[in-house]
């Protein structure tokens, strides 16, 4: 059964199975011209013909009728019922004044059916157009109930309702300063140093990561000896990228007094020396092109 938590179901034959493809659009008020429990017994009648999807009493109790799956014969208007919810409130009479038990608990009803379709507030089209999400039974096309549920003796206060209702709906959803107090006393893992934000970011998430196990490192795997290691590591390669350059130049010298040294061999035998130098250089760089420097691994 679809319905609210706040209600005691009571059941009524009267009603459409199902809604006519309509879906729940609005909430219908309505005001009993009497109390609960005589509403009840003729809602309890097949042959009464009408029904209500719930119904309040001046002690704030609440009855269902009708399931919200289904709608009620409530509105003379087969498509207000099928696309609205309808409460009934005591009252509407002499001697049968609206209580502010009855106010509450309407209030609260109109809250969570809201809520549970989704709707962020309610409101009512004064004008009578039907354009909120709060009807008066008076305003439904087809009705003969002109005072219902606002013009009559013992009326029911409407606007009253409706702000309550959305002082109820406010309530639900925290102001942006409850979220971010929230947030920053958010406790995390039990913390000893208090396990708030603050303490979260100032203090246990810099620890958390200095002492994340760095591939079960054997000298302990956190932060600092990771980074310590890493610092080892690069040092040493610069240490040997230094002497290989030192190499290199050496290698690089002993190219150019090769040449010299070649150039003078050529003129001495009459010789091209610009050949002979060329073809020195080619033979030098050719050895250097095969020489192959291991690098220690100090990882």
């Amino acid at each position: 059964m679809a319905g609210s938590g706040l209600a005691l179901w009571r059941g009524s034959p009267n009603h459409y199975d199902g809604r006519r493809g309509c879906s729940v659009t609005h909430i219908t008020m309505h005001i009993m011209v009497g109390r609960l429990a005589g509403t009840d017994s003729c809602f309890q009648r097949a042959s009464f013909s009408a029904s209500s999807t719930y119904g309040i009493g001046s002690t704030g109790l609440t009855y269902q009728w009708v399931d919200e799956a289904d709608g009620a014969w409530a509105d003379a208007d087969w498509r207000s019922d099928c696309s609205g919810i309808s409460i009934e409130h005591e009252g509407g009479m002499a001697g049968v004044p609206v209580t502010d038990a009855e106010i509450e608990a309407s209030a609260r009803l109109c809250a969570d059916i809201a809520r549970r379709y989704g709707w962020a507030s309610l409101w009512h089209d004064a004008s009578g157009n039907r354009a909120g999400n709060v009807w008066l039974h008076r305003e439904v096309p087809g009705t003969d109930h002109y005072g219902c549920p606002d013009r009559c003796v013992n009326a029911l206060p409407v606007d009253r309702i409706i702000n309550r209702a959305n002082e109820l709906l406010g309530g639900d959803m925290p102001t942006a300063q409850e979220i971010a107090a929230a947030v920053w006393e958010y406790k995390y893992k039990d913390s000893p140093a208090g396990g708030n934000m603050f303490n979260l970011l100032s203090y246990e998430l810099p620890h958390l990561i200095w002492e994340y196990n760095y591939k079960k490192s054997a000298a302990g795997g956190n932060m600092y000896n990771a980074l310590n290691g890493t610092a080892g590591n690069v040092n040493a390669l610069k240490t040997q990228l230094a002497a290989l350059q030192t190499q290199v130049a050496a290698l690089q010298t002993q190219v150019a007094a090769l040449t010299e040294t070649g150039k003078t061999l050529a003129t001495a035998d009459g010789a091209d020396p610009d050949a002979i130098a060329k073809t020195v250089e080619t033979a030098v760089r050719d050895k250097l092109d095969r020489l192959r420097i291991a690098v220690t691994d100090v990882g």
